[in-house]
């Protein structure tokens, strides 16, 4: 366009005298083309080759509108943010009131700032961006003080691990917002600079130092072979479930040895809340035994009043068998059996394994021992069921065994309450077999060629001959 050139326009909006587009005819110099272009408002200026290019809505008037209409479209527009709400703004002016800025404005009261804004992008394709959050607020902390702020992280760091040259005394205490304030307050920095409690405290967490609950983590010890077993142990898992056969999936272990009488095991209670105020065994010990099926979720328990041994241990397993109905035995092909590396039930026992190959011969149905590596026994499914039990009965005075099993047998894993069952078997420790009678117990068992201790399948002897 040259300086002579005359152009005709349609300026919407801005002709305060009118509601209606008026054509408009003037005379654009190159210097007032220049100084239009470098605008920051958008002027919502159609040429008549653009008004052919934007298909309008179908052309109404407030007239149209009740009043219960105007609050929904009013709602609606309050629901959006942005770029979003302007466009939405401006399809409501052209809707219904033909583009009109102060119009618009006077129907559903909204900015004709933002409605202009709102016509323009939609003229042009372009998109504001606002700069308000760059351009205005206040620095962070931690941005204005790098060098205090890098201070601040050591002296965090010095709560991860324990000093053990006794030089720092923070290394011992918890690291607190008011504690963090008076460390950086004896290095020399004036208070001007230091923030407030709860400042530090949200400074602290967008450091990365956030108060975490402890996790155990960490294993005392990671054999060479750990990796391997979680692998071997997900792939015969994976091939259980796309079996044709019904494979029972099942984890076995044993809890901690549960100490009856008034004593005090934590939690809140609404009844009587008066213990001991000395942990002595007044009325015994059990040892809680579990088996639960994986795919199902019922829990089997079984209370032993004497030694955790490797009989007590195949005696639950042959009650959780007879628990279960004729039809869940019968249509069963193989038992998957997942178990931790202790001592009565490890796959070196000779107790346990002489005990679980004549199992094997009782059911008739081959067993295929999954064993965790050492240290790594929390992942063992059967564990969950045990947080669960301990959680549920946390409060309760487990005065006697009747209270023990009736409290168990009220908990819930999966929806389903347990089976209990009390042992009153009395079983020797220290049982052992010789090499001679081992050698035709190990002929039975098929071990892994890789992992010979930790995956073992038996098979009855109608299926092994």
């Amino acid at each position: 366009m040259n300086a002579s050139a005359v152009t005709s326009e349609f300026r919407l909006g801005h002709n305060r005298s009118k509601r209606r587009a008026v054509p408009v005819t003037r005379k654009l110099s190159m210097t007032q083309e220049n100084e239009a272009s470098n605008e920051c408002r958008l002027a919502t200026v159609i040429t008549c080759t653009e008004v052919s290019q934007i298909q309008l809505p179908v052309a109404l008037s407030p007239s149209d509108l009740v009043k219960e209409q105007i609050n929904d479209i009013r709602l609606a527009a309050a629901r959006m943010s942005g770029p979003q709400r302007r466009s939405f703004i401006a399809d409501m002016s052209l809707k219904y009131c033909m583009g009109n800025p102060r119009l618009t404005e006077s129907v559903f009261k909204w900015s004709r700032v933002t409605v202009t804004t709102g016509l323009g992008e939609k003229r042009t394709g372009i998109t504001c961006i606002g700069l308000q959050s760059l351009k205005s607020g206040n620095d962070r902390w931690e941005e204005k003080h790098p060098e205090i702020a890098g201070l601040l992280c050591k002296l965090a760091e010095s709560q991860s691990q324990q000093d053990p040259t006794f030089e720092s005394s923070i290394a011992y205490t918890r690291l607190t917002a008011p504690s963090a304030i008076n460390a950086l307050r004896e290095t020399g920095i004036d208070d001007d600079k230091l923030p407030s409690r709860s400042s530090m405290t949200n400074i602290l967490d967008r450091l990365g130092y956030r108060l975490r609950k402890i996790v155990k983590a960490k294993p005392l010890k990671k054999i060479k072979e750990t990796d391997a077993i979680f692998e071997n142990i997900k792939k015969k898992d994976q091939e259980a479930k796309n079996s044709t056969d019904h494979v029972i999936r099942i984890s076995m272990d044993c809890k901690a040895t549960v100490k009856l009488g008034e004593l005090s095991r934590g939690g809140l209670s609404r009844g009587d809340n008066k213990a001991c105020d000395h942990d002595f065994v007044l009325n015994g010990s059990h040892t809680p035994c579990g088996i639960v099926n994986e795919d199902s979720g019922q829990l089997y328990i079984n209370m032993g009043s004497s030694y955790k041994t490797s009989d007590f241990i195949i005696d639950t397993l042959n009650g959780w068998w007879n628990s279960l109905t004729q039809n869940e035995r019968q249509k069963s092909t193989r038992l998957q059996l997942k178990v931790d590396n202790g001592p009565e039930s490890s796959g070196i026992r000779t107790q346990f394994l002489k005990r679980i190959v004549e199992f094997c011969d009782h059911i008739g149905k081959p067993i295929q021992l999954l064993y965790f590596p050492p240290y790594h026994s929390k992942y063992n499914p059967i564990e969950r069921c045990w947080g669960i039990l301990e959680k549920h009965w946390n409060g309760t005075l487990l005065k006697d065994v009747h209270v023990m099993t009736e409290w168990a047998k009220t908990m819930t894993w999966k929806g389903i309450h347990p089976i209990v069952e009390v042992s009153t078997t009395i079983y020797e420790k220290g049982i052992s077999l010789t090499k001679s009678t081992m050698r035709d117990i190990e002929n039975r068992l098929e071990r892994d060629l890789i992992l010979p201790k930790w995956d073992i399948l038996i098979k009855p002897v109608a299926i092994a001959t």
